[in-house]
Order: structure tokens, then sequence, then C-alpha cells
């Protein structure tokens, strides 16, 4: 199973660990394999807004120098996407947002009632298992915040499955890793 894991800069140093490099080995260990995305704010461009990537070039951003389009691919070809944050007032770091702000083009600009609610219709057939992990919360609202923030992305992406874990300090990354693994194998990776 093919997995892409973005990761922030910041997780490459978090209290002394390497989180993204820790996740890298936890989905290795569970049988997939890995590519992973240091994301950058600084590198990627903000989005426009302009909406030709729903118009006028259908599943593209029209900027392309930067790496948008091309982690917006890997993202649709993998089978699944792990979302390595620093939680920032409930929210993505900046540079997990910086990238989730471009990859708009993932999704359609059309709508449809999905269980009730308006919900933007579906690009591809299919859209892989997301998982977002966010680290170093402040208080347990903060990790509120940010387990409804990924709900609700996920909502639009309309993954198989999403999967959302929270960390307030690096204490917690051992039992993280570990539930990281049994979701990989028992839902993620089933026969």
């Amino acid at each position: 199973m093919k997995t892409l894991l973005l990761c922030d800069r910041e997780s490459v140093r978090y209290d002394g660990l390497d989180l993204c490099a820790q996740t890298q080995t936890t989905v290795q260990k569970a049988g997939g394999q890995t590519q992973t995305i240091i994301l950058n704010c600084q590198e990627i461009k903000p989005c426009r807004g302009c909406f030709h990537c729903w118009l006028k070039t259908p599943g593209l951003c029209v900027m392309t120098d930067d790496c948008a389009n091309t982690v917006s691919r890997q993202e649709i070809q993998a089978d699944a996407v792990i979302l390595l944050s620093k939680i920032t007032y409930g929210g993505y770091s900046g540079d997990v947002k910086a990238f989730l702000d471009r990859s708009i083009p993932n999704i359609s600009p059309f709508f449809e009632l999905v269980k009730g609610t308006m919900r933007h219709r579906r690009r591809y057939d299919r859209f892989p298992y997301l998982i977002s992990i966010g680290y170093d919360a402040r208080t347990p609202k903060e990790q509120q915040t940010f387990l409804t923030l990924a709900e609700r992305n996920a909502l639009n992406m309309r993954p198989p499955q999403y999967f959302a874990f929270t960390m307030q300090s690096s204490g917690e990354v051992e039992a993280t890793m570990q539930a990281l693994e049994d979701i990989l194998r028992r839902e993620v990776w089933r026969p």
C-alpha cells in the first residue's frame, strides 16, 4: 500500500524527536510503502482563489512554478495520506495549511447532498484514506478544535475512512505511533 506522508518542517525536530521519521518507520512497520514530503509554506505559493483549477484547467492549479500540482497528484494516487502537523490555534501548521489550500483541484466545484449535508462532488472515483496527526496541542480545547477541523476536511474529500490523533507532548509519541500502526493494519491495509 502506498502512503503519502506530508510533514511540516517542525516535525523533524519536535522536542528532540524526528516525528516525521518516526511516522515513516511506523508506516513501514505496518507494511506500507512511504513517500515522505516535508512541506514548506515559503515554497508553496498562496492560493489566488481564481478557481481556474475548477473551470479552466480542471484538476490542476494554473500556478505551476511550485510543488503543489505534483503533490496533489501524488495525494490522489496514494492509498493513504498522513498529514503530520503542529497544532496551531487548533488548526494545521502554516506548512500543511499552505498545501491544503492549494489541493482544492482534487475536489469538484459542483455540489451534492451527502447524508443530509451539502458537499463538493468527487472529482475522482476514489480518495485515499486520510489520517491527520496533530502534535504540540497546548490545551484540550485546542486538541478538540483540531479533531473537528480534521473531520470537516475529510467530509469534503470523502475518503473511505479518516482518522485523527492529537498529542500534547512528546511523551505521547509512542502511544500515538502504536495507535497509527494498529489503524493501518486493522483498517487501512485490511486483506
